[in-house]
């Protein structure tokens, strides 16, 4: 999927369009803290938190930057602990089912690399709790996550 940069973006930059080859953990796990503690990746990164119907089908309600120092164990955790939007109360108010996922690996080389990821994941999902258009870095036409 190629997600196009906004105008201003491209003008600073006419860099050719980046594809970031990504994957997923194996599963998604149940947004609580024993999960957090035996899954939850002790480094910074890209997490999701997800909703499913009867179905199965997931939905994206927000994607989270975890950036340094912060972990996406540590960002999780401040979720949880209702210190940090969308807090626990307001997603379990919600769905008493709120799981997690993140990026386990990838052709990711920077910071600037996890923002432009991020970025793409919430202009693909339009999550409900993040709040504004997606944040590129500028540093390519498009971005694409496959």
């Amino acid at each position: 999927m190629e997600i196009p940069m906004n105008e201003q973006a491209t003008e600073k930059h006419t860099l050719n369009p980046r594809v970031f080859q990504i994957k997923m953990s194996k599963k998604c796990f149940r947004f609580k803290q024993e999960a957090f503690d035996n899954h939850a990746p002790q480094q910074p990164g890209i997490y999701e938190l997800v909703v499913f119907d009867d179905q199965g089908n997931g939905t994206v309600l927000y994607v989270g930057l975890a950036l340094p120092p912060s972990t996406v164990y540590d960002s999780l955790k401040k979720h949880f602990e209702n210190q940090a939007t969308p807090t626990a109360e307001t997603l379990f108010k919600k769905t008493p089912n709120v799981y997690f996922d993140y990026v386990a690996s990838g052709d990711i080389e920077s910071l600037d690399d996890l923002k432009d990821i991020a970025a793409a994941f919430i202009a693909k999902n339009s999550p409900i709790f993040n709040e504004g258009p997606a944040q590129y870095t500028g540093r390519y036409s498009s971005v694409s996550v496959q």
